[in-house]
């Protein structure tokens, strides 16, 4: 900002400089204007003294007291202009120069008031610095250019992304919002609203959000979130074969072998099944079961912490994918009284259907403590583990919470 508010001073100087400048030249002007006919009509005079005395029609004493006299009333004139112009032009200056005087601030404060610091200051880190270093500096300046832009769609529609992304689901809704009602309907948009309406209503879609997931299919039929989540609300309702349509369909747009493509694919491989125990006992066959894989944890808090929680304090572990979105795949909640304690993830604690382990499948362990129901709220965790699922792995991973978020 230095090199900007030089840039202004300058600005500055130079409007000043053609307001007093006119006036300091005309002034200049007048009186050099007013001196030189003075000196002029001396001289005439002096001139015309000399043709006299050289024509004889004065004397030699007549024509001294005559060039004396000139002499004074020169000098009188000179006094007397100068005495004239003086008020005249104080009166005249003093608004220019109290105008000269008052154009710096006029000029900061419109600039305050109608211009963009923040904007300039924006720009000049943006410049220096294009890709923030972490998720907490990209938000903090997606919200400054929502504020200096709040028109900007696409702005909201990144910041939207980005609370997503940092377990804000609710702030990503109204986010997502915003950019709805700036750019119309554009089918991602439409499918990342009522995704973070899904994970703010406790992983549940309500009646809005499964509207606006079928609008954005008939914009886009490919558009991947709302075929996901369509999936899900199928199989929730028990329409297995719809799922297994909307799931295949997601599955065809994906690289193929890809963490996201399996965790599609046990999807559709559940659904499968539950369409098959539904035929086998509509036929009085009790279905096998399926053998599951499971983690087992062990979550512990530090001694030093235990003074610090009350017992209704809340324990949250989870799994998620590591190179995936930050939303665990698996859940479970625990109270505080209740550590240590070993907890078993399957699929039964699966955040969204069709979710399951598989032989493999890398995780990362996690538990987090809070004081309230809300794990954004949690102060303290363990170190996050990266694991890979395997039916070998029968020790508990150990999770102990011991620092500070």
């Amino acid at each position: 900002m230095t090199d900007f508010w030089l840039y202004s001073a300058l600005l500055i100087l130079a409007g000043m400089l053609v307001i007093v400048w006119p006036m300091w030249k005309l002034r200049s002007r007048s009186k050099a204007d007013r001196t030189a006919l003075n000196v002029a009509l001396y001289e005439e005079r002096v001139a015309e003294l000399a043709n006299q005395l050289a024509a004889g029609e004065v004397s030699a004493e007549q024509h001294d007291s005559a060039l004396e006299e000139a002499g004074k009333l020169l000098l009188e004139d000179t006094a007397r202009a100068e005495d004239q112009r003086q008020p005249l032009h104080r009166g005249r200056a003093w608004p220019l120069l109290l105008s000269a005087g008052a154009l710096p601030l006029v000029v900061i404060a419109l600039y305050l008031s109608w211009g963009n610091p923040a904007g300039v200051q924006l720009a000049r880190e943006m410049a220096n610095n294009p890709v923030p270093e972490d998720l907490d500096g990209y938000i903090d300046r997606m919200e400054r250019i929502t504020e200096i832009q709040p028109e900007n769609g696409e702005a909201w529609y990144m910041l939207g992304r980005a609370y997503l992304s940092d377990q804000r689901p609710q702030e990503s809704a109204d986010a997502f919002s915003a950019s709805l009602q700036r750019l119309g309907e554009r089918p991602e948009v439409l499918a990342q609203l009522a995704q973070a309406r899904f994970f703010a209503n406790g992983n549940k879609l309500d009646t809005d959000s499964v509207a606006a997931l079928d609008r954005a299919l008939e914009l886009n039929p490919h558009e991947p979130t709302a075929l996901g989540l369509l999936g899900i609300a199928a199989f929730e309702s028990g329409e297995y074969a719809g799922a297994i349509n909307y799931w295949e369909r997601l599955l065809a747009g994906m690289p193929p072998g890809s963490e996201g493509a399996r965790a599609i694919q046990g999807g559709i491989e559940r659904a499968r099944q539950r369409v098959q125990e539904a035929g086998a006992t509509a036929n009085g066959v009790e279905a096998p079961a399926a053998q599951q894989l499971q983690i087992n944890v062990r979550v512990e808090l530090a001694d030093e912490l235990a003074a610090e929680f009350g017992d209704d304090a809340v324990v949250f572990v989870s799994a998620r994918d590591p190179q995936g979105p930050p939303m665990p795949l698996l859940a479970q909640r625990l109270g505080k009284g209740e550590l240590p304690a070993e907890v078993v993830l399957d699929a039964s604690d699966a955040l969204m259907p069709g979710v399951q382990l598989q032989q493999g499948q890398a995780l990362q362990l996690s538990a987090r403590i809070s004081t309230s129901s809300d794990v954004m709220q949690a102060s303290h965790a363990a170190e996050a583990i990266d694991i890979t699922v395997s039916e070998e792995l029968e020790q508990p991973t150990v999770l102990r919470i011991d620092r500070a978020l």
